[in-house]
């Protein structure tokens, strides 16, 4: 009867430390859901900002030819006597479409090609510095749409994907073993740790 007295109270402290230990691994099993499933949207996101800023180089590049035909065609017409009224002073539409479909071929070209040199002029690579240009937006740094000198400089750290989001008290416990566990294998092979993804504050207001 002794032994059967204590045994009760023993059984029933290992069921709840069972019961614990399986909803805290539950609840780190849904934070790495959580986690990995941000990760995925920041590299979509970073490659999509990255894929529209090298349109629009081949874009600004072809209006700037465009522009330049244009200024050029004006020149010659000034040079004839021609005067420039409503009816002449745009560029004819036939040549805007003759312009175009040298860019387009170029444009994928550029995709196709490994990084070469093709008359002098670098060509190809185009997956590799869209992906570089993604790994810069996920860094955060202030820099040069693809280190370029001539193109805008940019502050990443503003972007959305570098803004922690906001999870459910319930996961906070969870989120801090997490961040232990990652800052310690961080620590351990010389990296800085890594920073604050989520609050548990009002979810409704944005730190």
């Amino acid at each position: 009867v002794i032994r059967s007295h204590w045994q009760k109270p023993a059984m029933g402290s290992l069921s709840s430390k069972l019961e614990e230990r399986f909803r805290a691994g539950a609840l780190d099993s849904r934070l790495a859901d959580i986690k990995q499933a941000k990760k995925t949207r920041d590299i979509e996101l970073s490659a999509k900002i990255a894929a529209t800023r090298d349109r629009l180089c081949f874009i600004a590049a072809y209006y700037s030819f465009v522009g330049l035909v244009s200024v050029a065609r004006h020149v010659s017409m000034h040079r004839r006597g021609i005067h420039l009224h409503w009816d002449n002073f745009f560029l004819p539409l036939n040549i805007t479409f003759i312009c175009a479909p040298p860019f387009l071929f170029t444009y994928q070209l550029d995709l196709a090609l490994s990084p070469t040199n093709v008359l002098g002029l670098s060509l190809g690579g185009k997956a590799n510095r869209i992906s570089e240009e993604a790994a810069r937006i996920r860094s955060g740094s202030v820099h040069r749409w693809f280190d370029s000198k001539y193109l805008p400089e940019v502050d990443e750290s503003t972007l959305c994907i570098h803004r922690p989001i906001c999870l459910p008290p319930v996961l906070e416990a969870a989120y801090l073993r997490e961040r232990l566990r990652t800052n310690k294998a961080l620590t351990d092979r010389g990296l800085p740790p890594d920073p604050e993804w989520a609050y548990f504050e009002d979810c409704r207001s944005v730190p």
